[in-house]
């Protein structure tokens, strides 16, 4: 078992749709103190965390930070709606011209949902 020691750590992993990036930071401390700072979304692993991670360390102030972010570009979705939206235009004669900046932005709020 590895005794708990000043250090700190970071990872980053890719996969084509997120960038995951783990930092472990610890210092010497006489009992074992473990604080995580991880999305919401992800709250459940929150034990199997902790419990990882005592399995390797006896003491100690532990802080864990897990971030997700998202590699994903809306860009297509944009250019493929707003393509749709110009053939659709003289169909339906719309009493506006189209914003495209508020099409963008009304996609944009609904993939960051």
């Amino acid at each position: 078992m590895i005794k708990s020691m000043t250090g700190f750590g970071k990872a980053v992993a890719e996969t084509p749709q997120k960038k995951i990036t783990i930092e472990v930071k610890s210092l010497n401390s006489k009992q074992l103190d473990i604080n995580t700072k991880i999305p919401w979304l992800y709250k459940e692993k929150e034990p199997e965390i902790r419990n990882m991670i005592s399995q390797k360390l006896d003491r100690g102030k532990i802080d864990v930070s897990i971030n997700f972010d998202s590699l994903f570009s809306s860009r297509p979705i944009f250019t493929e709606q707003s393509n749709e939206l110009r053939t659709l235009k003289p169909q339906h004669k719309p009493k506006n011209e189209l914003n495209l900046s508020s099409i963008y932005e009304s996609i944009r709020r609904k993939i960051s949902r």
